[in-house]
């Protein structure tokens, strides 16, 4: 017998209106109709992909992996049964956790769905307002708010809304007011009327936090610097926090701690950039045969101790600093814990190699220190295999170090070892971290079966900030397959989260993601829209590094409609935030962006010395991939300014690291064929055409080089006197940038799309 799956999932009931009458009137024609229902709507559901769990009664029971595949499939269920005497459908949708076992489900949402079925309309559709949340991208959809049922027996806070476009009818709130609690203040009407205002309503109306939350700063290691090492601790009283006290306590993660470890600011301040309620500090310092321990907890708004506490650890009890800041962290807040902190005791030499190759690693930035580092860590896992925390590092080491193999070997062993322990938490981690490594490795179905192994975990702590983090990767993971709606879907369920706990970094970094979801969407506007409102929080929290990223982001938006200038503007804004803070990768994808942007603007001397910086910081980086792109963008610019030998030796260089990547290789040969046949060399011209010819018949481009790489080999075919050839040229240029202006969905981006003076080009020579 199979094992019950524990996970998250659209769930999906069904009844028929009047099917009690018809069966006392006519018993078989009532038979008749559930054979016709079973053999219409079953090859639908499975269409898109939903299960179909069992019939009760005349009513289904379905589930299926997303919300958007659950809500058009029974949108297309209604559309069906219009058609069909005597089948008349009421569907209830909800999202949550289930245990699915042989052919049933059974959980606490399960029997949700089962009691927001009976508030819809005849041929509608009730949805929960965890579903109703994550309609908010669909511009089509408008929604109406029913109330809050009377669920007897059930813990958890439902709101039941309808769908009222798409011709579905609007439930009555007279016919089942009665099943509704009291006293619904009058505006949650008026915004149920209104067309799901989602995310822009965090922005309208924040919601004052429910959870406690606190922020955990690093460790002030005092006196003898060789004991700085033992600040790594921090990590590990992060991570225990988050674990005994999931869903009630908002901890600030480790990466978000570690940017702010040597700075100067306030406890205002620090809470003011965490988005947290309370700031914790700690420092240690050598004494003797141990070490003097001492802690505060703050309240950042009054500025107030909670307490303040000191200690004296014995050298050979470090392990024990960590349980002890954890207890008097959860005692200080006056919050019971939801689990013990299992005290697990751990080999002395063990730990403290584990702190000592956790901190090297931090502070390294060369390879042999790396390696290093990785060795200890080694030893530490050796030594002592109840020590996950270990694992979980060296596996992220290997990680970093592109040996995913032994990433690979190490994380499973500490899921193994966490399953030994039963330590869900580190379960959890050691599914998300296997997760991410098939991630990188193209390998989507097998982290997308991880992820969400994970979250079922995560779920059933109700360990909010891990769903949050799964729920991203997940996201981040149908983004790489370009299953855009599903990508969406889990950011916003995670933006659901950030907004439960009013976490303004969480909530600013999901509203980027899902800018760039629109952006690929080809809804520049409202991805412009969703950069700025993530801009607007980044600023105020002071994320400087991110508040850059996402100018970049912007300006690589505005550069894709078209409007060369605002791209600019934005560029040079990121550009300038990059150098401050000395981030070279990121300098040089924004200069590569900026010379681009240029190019178009015609800036020919403004974007040279940005390509050749960013290609001298390509080659400090060894990125071969930056690297062609530099020697490209150089060669173009000295093609349109005529210097067609320079051109030439800038983008054979570029092709000879491009052989290594197929696609991006074509648009550099189309270059290199107009530059040829611009400097009156039609033999080497002839060379291009052929090695371009036989590579596209191998590789069919999906990217917007399209366009110019066909532009740029009908221009070479026309000076060839190759007329038939330039016309199948230009032909493949002009239909995909009407294709991609058709895609772009705001008749004004979309003038300005084609108003680009190259794209122009395209149209007049089509047309003439």
């Amino acid at each position: 017998m199979a094992e019950p799956i524990r996970k998250l999932a659209a769930i999906v009931f069904t009844d028929i209106v009047g099917f009690t009458k018809l069966t006392a009137e006519d018993q078989q024609l009532a038979s008749d109709l559930l054979d016709i229902q079973r053999a219409e709507l079953k090859p639908l559901v499975e269409s898109y992909q939903g299960k179909w769990i069992k019939e009760v009664g005349d009513g289904l029971i379905l589930t299926f992996d997303t919300i958007n595949k659950a809500v058009h499939c029974c949108i297309k269920i209604q559309e069906i049964a219009k058609t069909i005497e005597n089948l008349s459908l009421r569907i209830g949708i909800h999202l949550g956790e289930i245990l699915e076992k042989e052919n049933d489900i059974i959980g606490d949402d399960v029997n949700i769905t089962a009691r927001i079925e009976p508030f819809s309309a005849p041929g509608g559709i009730a949805i929960s307002n965890k579903v109703n949340d994550a309609l908010v991208r669909e511009q089509d959809f408008e929604t109406k708010f029913i109330g809050k049922p009377k669920l007897k027996g059930v813990g958890q806070h439902v709101e039941v809304f309808c769908i009222i476009s798409h011709d579905l009818p609007e439930t009555k709130l007279s016919e089942v007011s009665a099943k509704l609690e009291k006293s619904i203040p009058i505006w949650q009407y008026a915004i149920g009327a209104l067309l799901v205002i989602g995310i822009a309503g965090y922005f309208i109306m924040p919601k004052k936090p429910s959870i406690i939350s606190v922020a955990v700063m690093y460790m002030d290691i005092r006196g003898n610097e060789a004991d700085q090492y033992l600040e790594t601790m921090t990590e590990d009283l992060i991570f225990d926090l988050s674990k005994v006290l999931p869903g009630k306590l908002k901890v600030s993660e480790v990466a978000s701690v570690r940017k702010l470890k040597d700075t100067d600011l306030e406890i205002a301040d620090i809470a003011k950039n965490l988005g947290v309620q309370f700031v914790f500090e700690s420092s240690l310092q050598r004494s003797g045969d141990g070490f003097n321990l001492r802690c505060k907890l703050v309240e950042a708004q009054t500025g107030t101790d909670k307490f303040i506490n000191k200690w004296f650890i014995e050298e050979n009890s470090l392990q024990s600093i960590v349980s002890v800041l954890v207890e008097n962290i959860v005692g200080g807040l006056d919050i019971a814990m939801a689990a013990d902190l299992t005290k697990i005791e751990y080999v002395p030499e063990a730990y403290e190699l584990y702190l000592k190759a956790k901190d090297l690693y931090a502070r390294s930035d060369i390879a042999e220190k790396d390696a290093e580092a990785i060795d200890m860590m080694q030893e530490v896992v050796e030594l002592d295999n109840k020590l996950i925390a270990a694992q979980l590092k060296l596996g992220q080491m290997y990680y970093d170090n592109a040996q995913y193999d032994k990433a690979e070997t190490i994380f499973a062993q500490s899921l193994r070892k966490s399953k030994e322990l039963d330590d869900n938490t580190s379960k959890a981690e050691s599914l998300r971290k296997q997760g991410q490594l098939f991630r990188k490795q193209r390998k989507i179905d097998l982290a997308l079966e991880k992820f969400n192994e994970a979250l079922s975990i995560s779920t059933v702590m109700n360990d909010k900030n891990s769903m949050a983090k799964i729920m991203n990767s997940i996201a981040i993971a149908y983004y790489k397959e370009e299953r855009f709606d599903e990508a969406l879907e889990y950011w916003l369920q995670a933006f659901n989260i950030a907004k439960e706990f009013d976490d303004k970094l969480k909530i600013s970094k999901y509203v980027n993601n899902i800018g760039i979801w629109y952006w690929r969407d080809f809804d520049y506007s409202k991805a412009i829209d969703y950069y700025e409102q993530s801009l607007a929080i980044k600023e105020e929290l002071g994320d400087t590094r991110n508040y850059g990223k996402t100018l970049n982001n912007l300006g690589e938006v505005y550069y894709d409609m078209g409007d060369f200038k605002s791209a600019i503007d934005q560029f040079n804004r990121s550009i300038g935030i990059k150098e401050k803070l000395k981030d070279q990768k990121g300098l040089n994808s924004t200069l590569f962006n900026l010379g681009e942007a240029q190019i178009y603007n015609s800036n020919y001397e403004d974007a040279l010395p940005n390509f050749r910086r960013a290609l001298s910081i390509a080659n400090t980086l060894k990125d071969t991939n930056q690297m062609a792109w530099g020697y490209r963008g150089i060669g173009i610019i000295h093609f349109n300014l005529a210097v067609y030998d320079s051109a030439t030796y800038y983008l054979s260089k570029s092709d000879s690291i491009y052989m290594r990547g197929p696609v991006s290789r074509l648009t550099t040969l189309s270059w290199l064929a107009v530059t040829a046949m611009k400097a009156g060399s039609k033999s080497q011209a002839q060379n291009y055409f052929q090695s371009f010819n036989e590579l596209i018949e191998q590789h069919d481009p999906k990217n917007k080089d399209i366009i110019s790489m066909n532009w740029n080999m009908y221009q070479a075919h026309i000076l060839a006197g190759d007329k038939k050839s330039a016309k199948e040229y230009l032909e493949n240029s002009y239909l995909e940038l009407k294709t991609r202006s058709k895609k772009i969905k705001n008749k004004t981006d979309r003038k300005q799309y084609l108003s680009v003076q190259f794209h122009q080009n395209i149209s007049n020579a089509w047309n003439k």
